[in-house]
């Protein structure tokens, strides 16, 4: 019998995304699955603190973090899930 792990709360097991996030603000961030364009990611977030926090130093403000996402157990596409993610904050 095939051992299939359960996770809590109807997540799906975990997938790789780095998280890019505002060092200003702290919460506020956006996902990027692995392979993604990280690029466009930090242009966005690069866009936001020059917008809300006029006068800080850009690079210093941003943070990578490799992390991981839980999307729900009935997930059918991932990259969607992400992008519905970002969009809650449109960052």
């Amino acid at each position: 019998m095939e051992m299939v792990e359960q996770l809590p709360f109807g997540m799906r097991a975990p997938v790789a995304v780095t998280y890019v996030r505002c060092a200003q603000g702290g919460a506020l961030g956006e996902l990027v699955l692995e392979g993604g364009r990280l690029d466009l990611a930090m242009a966005r977030a690069g866009t936001h603190v020059r917008e809300m926090h006029p006068g800080v130093n850009v690079p210093e403000a941003l943070r990578l973090v490799p992390d991981v996402a839980f999307p729900p157990a009935d997930c059918s596409d991932v990259a969607e899930w992400v992008a519905q993610y970002n969009a809650r904050n449109g960052m």
